[in-house]
């Protein structure tokens, strides 16, 4: 029988072929950055020469291949695991089990309903916490009360494969630039945010939602708003992550895709309540009570979970005996980074004359506050997705018609090191091998873990955001300069 360890070698030959053949940047990137005066640079050419060294072009070659060689690894095992006898489903026994009540007639809405159905239809019983989804969701998971869990959760399972590609092609289309080179590095980046693999193994939809947005804003630029709206009026069916789009395309103007968006996910608002046997006013009562159970449960308490990444956990971290000022200063980091990014529209939008267009650093700092200002876990770093190609594309600016900068590429590293805080090396090697150290449910780690290595990953989305805006409003100011020149 041949071993996992040949089959890794082979991956790391193919991985590494395939990488020759496209790390060149193509001819026409090279006439266009021959003249550039950002290469020029006494920095970038002493870096340059150090990058060609064949010692450091050797060690950056093989950490790439190995790098891409432990992703398809990783993933393909975790495809393998997952198809197992009873695999750890996690999140996705939240979706059946609200699927099979659906199909019964009966609302996944009522706690000890849905507590109860939890309990036969996946053997775990004790404290469950309840459904709190709205019900635009049930339309769109209705399908899997058909199969049995393990069959459901294999669908699910290709599903979230499917949404990978169209989240890695996504991406692609929105990168300005033709050169595979870059579009190698950008598959690379995007693919090891650590939401897009870690959705697929705790089977959540934030991946589904992610790439919803990121195809709605791909139709938008194109002024397709009918697949748009569609897009967007199902991503609301986890509105944390969703909804703040809809008042970007009111601030827009853009009404013809919200009135099919609303129409969207009001048609399945309907749909879920008529499917679950629930009136709207059942529906919020059930609601505000489950909501509340919710709220005590450890993985989602702001002053105990570690999986959080919004920023409203900064503030019971730092004040955990004193919620007043544990929520004040959340409110206010949260406040101060709205008022920023709506400034940054006011100068984008006087800018451009009060235009219709969708602009990505525009779309991108909207994706960084629906996880900044609301209820987040890891699974919502996929909604980073576009930062990778914002980064890119505003490397291939800078490197196409600017001079170099010492202080804007600080800023831009400092966006890229924040982004590389949403990836496996913090959340699962560090957070979670510390983690194993505590009693993370009793609330039992050390004040000073909490608000240093714990709080990385919500520090690094403050730091993306600020690094967008500075590098958004840095870039406004070059290109007018630019058409007032000439």
């Amino acid at each position: 029988m041949i071993n996992f360890g040949f089959w890794n070698l082979i991956i790391v030959i193919v991985v590494a072929f395939v990488l020759k053949n496209n790390w060149r940047l193509d001819d026409d990137e090279k006439a266009a950055w021959k003249n550039s005066l950002f290469l020029k640079s006494s920095a970038i050419q002493r870096l340059m020469q150090f990058l060609r060294q064949p010692i450091v072009n050797f060690i950056i070659q093989a950490v790439v291949v190995l790098v891409v060689t432990r992703f398809l690894c990783y993933t393909g095992w975790l495809i393998y695991f997952l198809n197992q006898p009873n695999p750890p489903l996690w999140d996705f026994k939240w979706y059946y089990v609200a699927s099979k009540l659906a199909h019964q007639h009966l609302s996944p809405f009522n706690v000890e309903i849905f507590k109860q159905s939890f309990c036969t239809l996946t053997q775990v019983c004790g404290f469950i916490p309840p459904f709190v989804y709205p019900p635009n969701i049930i339309p769109l998971i209705w399908f899997l009360g058909y199969f049995s869990i393990n069959t459901a959760f294999t669908i699910w399972i290709v599903m979230h494969i499917l949404a990978i590609g169209l989240a890695l092609w996504g991406e692609n289309i929105l990168l300005e630039s033709n050169s595979k080179a870059f579009r190698i590095i950008c598959t690379i980046s995007t693919a090891l945010i650590y939401g897009l693999v870690y959705d697929l193994q705790v089977g959540n939809i934030a991946l589904f939602v992610a790439v919803l947005i990121l195809w709605m804003f791909i139709f938008a630029r194109k002024d397709r708003d009918i697949p748009a709206g569609i897009c967007l009026g199902l991503a609301v069916c986890k509105p944390t992550l969703a909804a703040l789009f809809i008042l970007y395309f009111l601030l827009k103007r853009r009404f013809a895709l919200v009135f099919v968006s609303l129409l969207t996910t009001t048609s399945l608002v309907f749909i879920g309540l008529v499917l679950t046997g629930n009136s709207l006013t059942q529906f919020l009562s059930d609601a505000s009570y489950g909501f509340s159970l919710w709220l005590n449960d450890p993985s989602v308490s702001p002053y105990i979970s570690i999986s959080r990444l919004d920023l409203m956990v900064v503030g019971p971290r730092f004040f955990p005996n004193n919620p007043f000022f544990a929520k004040l200063l959340s409110n206010l980091i949260v406040l101060i980074l709205v008022g920023l990014v709506g400034w940054y529209w006011y100068l984008q939008q006087s800018v451009t004359a009060w235009s219709k267009k969708i602009y990505l650093p525009e779309m991108l700092l909207f994706s960084c506050l629906s996880i900044a200002i609301n209820y987040s876990q890891q699974t919502s770093s996929v909604m980073l997705v576009p930062a990778v190609v914002f980064l890119l594309n505003d490397l291939l600016y800078q490197i196409r018609h600017c001079k170099f900068s010492r202080r804007r590429m600080s800023v831009w590293l400092a966006g890229v090191c924040c982004l590389a805080v949403q990836t496996a090396v913090i959340h699962r090697w560090l957070i979670g091998s510390l983690a194993n150290r505590w009693n993370v449910k009793a609330g039992e780690l050390p004040y000073f873990m909490k608000v240093t290595i714990f709080a990385l990953p919500s520090y690094a989305i403050l730091g993306i955001t600020l690094s967008i805006l500075v590098l958004a409003i840095s870039s406004l100011r070059q290109k007018q300069n630019t058409l007032e020149a000439d």
